[in-house]
């Protein structure tokens, strides 16, 4: 076999077998209500962020399930405690979150969530996930709940 077509199997398999262990899922959320302590922070309704989701458990690493949100001078990772996934359905829970800031850099905080997740059973052939709810203490701030509806589709 040479280079090239062995360079492209592995390739292939690589992608396959990443694609086909966890599925994630690509989109855009926006803020569309916020609370006074998130107002006084600088959020509003109409923020919008890059969506990353992922709802199982991913086996090479035992990271849980979570989202992420970015935009383009900071982001927040939401992931549930390791080894537990993120299914559809309504769910509540605490995620273990980080932020990155140019201004502060990386930060750890908790955040309660309260999120209906679309659909039920959310597979790597799933057409469109949404995500409705709410993100406490949204950009690590104590006391500031953000409601978000996201809409997201399989990472190609």
């Amino acid at each position: 076999m040479g280079l090239a077509a062995l360079v492209a199997t592995a390739l292939g398999c690589g992608a396959a077998t990443a694609a086909t262990e966890v599925p994630v899922f690509d989109g855009i959320a926006k803020v569309t209500a916020v609370n006074n302590v998130c107002i006084d922070d600088g959020w509003a309704v109409g923020a919008e962020f890059r969506l990353i989701f992922r709802s199982a458990v991913r086996p090479s690493n035992n990271r849980g399930g979570g989202l992420q949100l970015m935009e383009q001078r900071y982001g927040y990772t939401f992931l549930m405690p390791d080894g537990k996934a993120l299914p559809g359905g309504s769910r509540k829970g605490t995620f273990n979150a980080t932020g990155l800031s140019g201004q502060v850099g990386a930060f750890s905080f908790s955040s309660k969530f309260s999120l209906a997740i679309t659909p039920d059973k959310i597979r790597a052939d799933t057409p469109v996930v949404t995500i409705d709810g709410t993100l406490g203490n949204f950009g690590g701030t104590e006391g500031c709940t953000v409601t978000i509806f996201a809409v997201a589709t399989p990472r190609l």
